[in-house]
């Protein structure tokens, strides 16, 4: 989805100008954006005093891929990383047809599932035959279906995707800061009209993000009105696991070995203490490096058998193991309804751990449901997920959403 450089691109000013004001500007550099540069501030904005989601940057987009969308644009925003420091964020805004409604479009945050830890991974910057096209196509679906029923989308790229800084892969704490500031960024896009009232959705990664903002996205952002979760395979439970089975077992499944380096990597980028490099075996140090700068996909296609060993023989994984549990689904328990939908055919998050977790939340009598969609892999749960949004909202809005804690 190459953007259109004849349509309107517009800046939010750096020095004396309100937040809601928005003056047109040079295109925002696509080169600069992928560079992972220091140069891509904003022209040097002083983001650390701007308010968490000030809207930094928009430019118009194709809405190639979604019917329902009227509009669709790249915005870059202020947010907060995993320590709270001011960071900018991309990601992307569809609008759907027609006029607001009274009090405002509601809102859907979209958080992606894994495409990597390369720059080129933002969902934001997707074009046709690029790395993560094929996984874009197959989320257009739910999405529009969110937008059929009148809701604005923004899904994030989350943190260090096509801007500054590195990606820290499944990190709760990065995650729930830039989903949420997505949708306060959302509310500085005028003229349009949006409502306080939000739903959030993720698949895989996202699927952890989106539970991770049903756990503290309303205190977070106590301005907004957060509803529910549609939350799809999510990934993360034992978090840990998976670098305990990459040491215990000699040569990982060809499966995991796509996933492991960006899981990796994600680690450091969130600790650097932990010094990954440090305890890879030399052949499973070359793969990790090849992750640096390209895809999921492209790390699925390329890598044509697994390492002999991950990790050298005297590596200390506990700092690793410690940093994961941290990270784990487990711990987040929601506030708003909850619907799980997992296919017990996933071959990439395991179906048991899924279920597990939402026993887990049952336990603790937290309003959540679990929708087992028979025969669906890791993609099938997604592409099933269209079909739901709709009774999901409804059951919602008119009160009528069920745990089904006592039937499954």
């Amino acid at each position: 989805m190459k953007t259109k450089s004849s349509l309107l691109k517009i800046i939010v000013g750096c020095a004396g100008l309100g937040s809601a004001y928005l003056l047109a500007s040079p295109a925002i550099s696509r080169k600069c954006k992928n560079q992972n540069s220091q140069k891509c501030n904003h022209q040097n904005c002083d983001i650390a005093a701007k308010t968490p989601g000030t809207l930094l940057a928009i430019e118009e987009q194709s809405t190639d891929l979604f019917p329902h969308a009227a509009q669709r644009f790249l915005i870059t925003y202020r947010s907060r990383g995993i320590h709270s420091e001011p960071i900018v964020v991309s990601g992307f805004v569809l609008l759907p047809q027609g006029k607001p409604p009274r009090g405002g479009w509601p809102v859907l945050a979209w958080a992606h599932g894994t495409t990597g830890v390369a720059d080129t991974c933002a969902p934001s910057g997707d074009y046709v035959g690029g790395p993560v096209h094929a996984y874009q196509e197959l989320a257009s679906k739910p999405l529009d279906a969110w937008l059929a029923q009148g809701y604005a989308v923004v899904a994030t790229d989350y943190q260090g995707l096509g801007t500054p800084g590195k990606h820290p892969y499944m990190n709760a704490q990065s995650q729930l800061h830039t989903v949420v500031d997505s949708v306060r960024a959302l509310h500085f896009l005028k003229p349009y009209h949006f409502n306080r009232k939000w739903y959030v959705m993720g698949h895989s990664q996202g699927g952890a993000a989106a539970l991770m903002v049903a756990a503290h996205g309303q205190k977070d952002a106590p301005e907004l009105k957060l509803r529910g979760a549609l939350v799809v395979a999510p990934g993360g439970y034992q978090y840990e696991g998976i670098a305990q089975y990459a040491a215990s077992h000699p040569q990982i499944e060809k499966s995991v070995v796509a996933f492991l380096p960006i899981v990796l990597l994600g680690a450091e980028a969130a600790d650097p203490s932990l010094n990954i490099m440090n305890l890879l075996s030399p052949e499973m140090a070359q793969i990790v490096n090849y992750a640096r700068n390209h895809g999921l996909s492209e790390l699925q296609a390329d890598v044509k058998e697994a390492p002999q060993t991950v990790f050298k023989t005297d590596a200390d994984l506990n700092p690793l193991i410690e940093y994961s549990k941290k990270q784990s689904i487990e711990n987040m328990i929601p506030t708003v309804p909850v619907m799980i939908i997992q296919g017990n055919k996933d071959q990439i998050v395991d179906y048991q751990g899924t279920h597990a977790y939402y026993q887990l939340m049952c336990t603790k009598q937290k309003p959540i449901a679990f929708k087992t969609v028979e025969g669906a892999d890791h993609h099938g749960s997604l592409r099933q997920s269209q079909f739901m949004v709709e009774d999901f909202i409804n059951s919602v809005e008119q009160g009528k959403f069920m745990s089904t804690c006592e039937t499954n």
